[in-house]
């Protein structure tokens, strides 16, 4: 099962520093669960004065749907820029964020800051536009992978780096006249400091303080089922879901008629624009009615029911009323509203003519057109020999993303990635680069009898990309760490190459850079990390020890491994600080240049990946390859296990390049002036259409696999950056040919990963077990297979009453058929499942 953006992202924000906090499911409002039902958190604000406590989030991890926010005080502060007319203006006056992030529209930017000087502040214009919101102490907002309640779809990292990779003391430092400095940007764009917090109501408004009104509840009833998704959702009801333009859930005020707990209840509570009704009672609600009832509003507090429901459908109650009136003074409230939003649009629209000019479109597509979508992006861009990247302009529509809590029943899941299964031939076309690495490659497969050059590849970038580590930099500072994991069946022959690669650094008094092949705790990786910086490990049953470092029932001993990889990965290029405990206190290491080289079954590696893994961004981080078909056996090798002295010396060079000769790296000593590579003749403007190319590719996934393209650019630049090193160490250089190669290779991993990815992960059990079928009957191949085999593999992990239920609702989808066939080899005919 998905774990929920609380769980996936919270421990970890907590462990960086932040204040984590949870957040209802569809809304933005911080949530706590109990009795199977959301409640609005009363005294989240407390966090943003005080930490929570580690058993405060390990028991919001456990929450059903839970969204995560971050508490802002103690030092931090986020401005939110909605008005994108001044969206340019404010950015250029404001220091530069390190970290970002992305709703619905607008910026949301993450600095540090005095927040005893500098308080939260909504910067609004007297017709109440919304400009820009400094939310300091006592405010919040919502992180990543959180759903946002308006789209249906993540919030996303706008910057490489997220409040995961970047603690408190890293972010930029506000100074403590930020307010002022954004209130005079944001003057030409129709903001009054002399009128803020003030608001003249309308003239024309009815007293209506003494009469009641029974019209103007009915009109505000007929509005809200005229326009259900400006409402519905943010209620947070339990299992909601849209079918159209109709909303089911359940209703949380009363209890199930035959017991059944919250989350195994059929959602009966439905909102059509004709009515409300509960089936399970046959009672009908206005949604006044609704909305008291969820937010457990006696009758004496009908007033604040509808104010928060007319606030949703654009009412404007900038005059404190109690919603008494007669029925001429209705009509005229209801008119006088009508108008009132009429004028803010008009004023909204004289604000943009007034503002100083700027370039049509959003702000975010201005930004793809100046920075991240140069002139030389072509209007449609050809492919580079991979037909997953031929034109950006025809990618799939993105898939609808799922609202939060479990479907009805067992829906027909889609992939929603519109990827292929990449092909052996694409890989093998890939494993061919020049300098170093090719040349590992070629004395690996050409030295054994079973030689298979994809599975040459991983040791070579790793190797290489080892001995440059600390002392080379890219064009953009990303350095050659890597982690990789090449996947191939059982008896393919996947430990010759690792073997082979150490005993070239044998041979060559290089096995310094080769670090131990397995651990167990957090404390032994920092050690041998410590005692060498730069350090390759080439791990035998990568899945096992992915495996321990996913489980969510393994100590925090063997959990912070993870948290450790991933920190290092992004601090190659300064310093991994670490996390101290009461029995040793975190030593700081500059440059850390720390490598895996893996190998699995496609199998036993996936099964341990969670969705945990794509999630906070640890899968992302990895280059895989993934070996298919039947390997090479008996051939006549023809080079010597020895390896060759060229070999020897050509991989000596680029650590006497590196200027460090025989003596080890210092973990204790930074790398002040590594060597920079160079860009070649087109190869920068290549990196950035392909990574916009990666981008948008992302952007048209379904939510819960769209975290999978963030780094493919990040790694291909590495990739290319090691080849580079190897052609060349004093003078490595990136070429346009080598940037489109490494592309390639990374897209070709990430397609991989997405494929897999979607026949395993799932919203909930029944899901999973659905998956689970149609990834056994996909992996049989064109030989199909039987009834039988099915029930054997199914094991007792289910009844065979719903394996029949899901073959069937395979067989209806068009998923699967059923033919009489025998296999391959022959054999008597028999009943079979095949996938489409």
């Amino acid at each position: 099962m998905i774990e929920s953006p609380f769980a996936q992202t919270g421990p970890g924000l907590f462990e960086n520093g932040y204040n984590p906090i949870p957040i209802m499911p569809n809304s933005k409002l911080p949530g706590t669960y109990a009795d199977d039902s959301w409640k609005a958190y009363k005294g989240w604000n407390d966090f943003c004065t005080t930490r929570p406590s580690q058993l405060q989030i390990n028991y919001w991890a456990k929450w059903p749907n839970a969204g995560v926010g971050v508490a802002c005080g103690l030092g931090l502060i986020c401005i939110d820029i909605d008005f994108e007319p001044a969206m340019d203006a404010l950015l250029a006056m404001l220091l530069h964020s390190n970290v970002q992030k992305k709703g619905r529209k607008g910026i949301s930017l993450f600095y540090r800051g005095n927040t005893d000087v500098i308080r939260s502040r909504n910067f609004r214009t007297p017709e109440r536009v919304g400009l820009v919101d400094l939310l300091s102490e006592g405010k919040q907002t919502v992180l990543p992978p959180s759903i946002h309640p308006d789209t249906g779809e993540p919030y996303y990292w706008w910057t490489d780096d997220t409040l995961l990779d970047v603690s408190l003391n890293e972010l930029t430092e506000l100074p403590d006249d930020i307010a002022e400095q954004i209130a005079e940007v944001l003057k030409a764009y129709g903001y009054e400091p002399q009128a803020d917090r003030r608001y003249e109501p309308v003239a024309d408004v009815p007293d209506v303080s003494q009469v009641h009104s029974t019209d103007f509840f009915r009109k505000l009833n007929e509005d809200a089922l005229a326009n259900l998704h400006a409402w519905v959702g943010k209620l947070a009801l339990p299992k909601g879901r849209w079918l159209g333009s109709k909303y089911r859930a359940v209703a949380p005020w009363r209890s199930s008629g035959s017991g059944r707990p919250t989350a195994k209840r059929h959602p009966n509570l439905s909102f059509d624009p004709s009515g409300i009704q509960d089936f399970g009672t046959m009672e009908t609600f206005t949604p006044i009615n609704v909305v008291m009832k969820v937010m457990e509003l006696g009758e004496a507090q009908r007033d604040a029911a509808v104010q928060w429901l007319g606030e949703q459908l654009g009412y404007n109650f900038g005059v404190e009323i109690d919603l008494r009136s007669r029925r001429k003074e209705a009509a005229q409230m209801a008119e006088a509203a009508e108008r009132d939003a009429a004028r803010i649009a008009e004023r909204e629209k004289a604000i943009l003519e007034a503002a100083p000019s700027v370039e049509p479109g959003s702000w975010v597509e201005r930004q793809m057109a100046a920075g991240f979508n140069p002139p030389w992006v072509k209007a449609n861009p050809q492919p580079f020999e991979v037909a997953a990247l031929a034109t950006v302009e025809n990618l799939p529509a993105k898939a609808a993303a799922e609202p939060a809590g479990e479907p009805a029943e067992d829906p027909a899941i889609d992939a929603g990635h519109g990827e292929s299964t990449p092909t052996m031939a694409e890989l093998e076309a890939l494993c061919h680069p020049p300098g170093l690495v090719g040349d590992i490659m070629d004395w690996i497969a050409g030295s054994t009898s079973s030689p298979s050059r994809p599975l040459a590849l991983g040791p070579a970038l790793g190797f290489v990309g080892t001995l440059a580590g600390r002392h080379h930099a890219g064009p953009t500072n990303l350095r050659t760490n890597l982690y990789i994991a090449a996947l191939a069946p059982a008896g393919y022959g996947k430990d010759y190459p690792r073997k082979a690669l150490s005993r070239l650094a044998v041979e060559a008094g290089l096995d310094r850079y080769l670090a131990p092949e397995n651990y167990l705790s957090d404390s032994a990786l920092r050690k041998t990390i410590e005692h060498n910086p730069s350090q390759l490990s080439l791990m035998d049953e990568l899945g096992a020890f992915v495996g321990k470092i996913m489980d969510r029932r393994a100590g925090t001993h063997q959990t912070g491994m993870r948290q450790m990889l991933m920190q290092m990965f992004t601090s190659a290029d300064s310093l991994y600080k670490g996390t101290a405990s009461a029995a040793e206190g975190a030593v700081p290491i500059y440059n850390p240049n720390f490598s895996i080289y893996g190998t699995s079954t496609p199998h036993d590696f996936w099964a341990s990946m969670s969705g945990k893994g794509i999630s906070d961004g640890f899968l992302p981080r990895w280059l895989v390859l993934t070996i298919t078909g039947d390997p090479a056996d008996g051939v006549e090798p023809k080079l010597s296990q020895e390896p060759p002295t060229k070999l020897i010396e050509d991989c000596r060079a680029i650590i006497t390049h590196n200027g460090a000769g025989n003596l080890p790296d210092s973990s204790a000593r930074p790398i002040l002036r590594p060597r920079v590579a160079d860009w070649g003749a087109g190869a920068k403007e290549r990196w950035m259409e392909l990574r916009l190319a990666f981008k948008r590719r992302g952007e048209a996934c379904s939510p819960d696999l769209a975290a999978l393209w963030t780094r493919t650019m990040e790694v291909a630049l590495r990739i290319a950056h090691i080849v580079a090193i190897g052609v060349d160490p004093t003078r490595p250089v990136l070429t346009r040919d080598l940037v489109d190669w490494a592309a390639k290779l990374a897209e070709l991993s990430t397609r991989h990963c997405i494929v897999e990815v979607s026949d395993r992960l799932a919203n909930n059990d029944k899901q999973a077990e659905y998956l689970k079928v149609r990834r056994w009957i996909k992996e049989a191949g064109s030989s199909g297979i039987t009834s039988s085999t099915l029930k054997k593999m199914v094991n007792g992990e289910f009844d065979l009453r719903r394996l029949n239920d899901i073959t069937q609702q395979l067989l209806e989808s068009k998923v699967i058929e059923q033919r009489f066939a025998s296999t391959k080899t022959g054999g008597r005919p028999s009943h079979r499942w095949f996938a489409l």
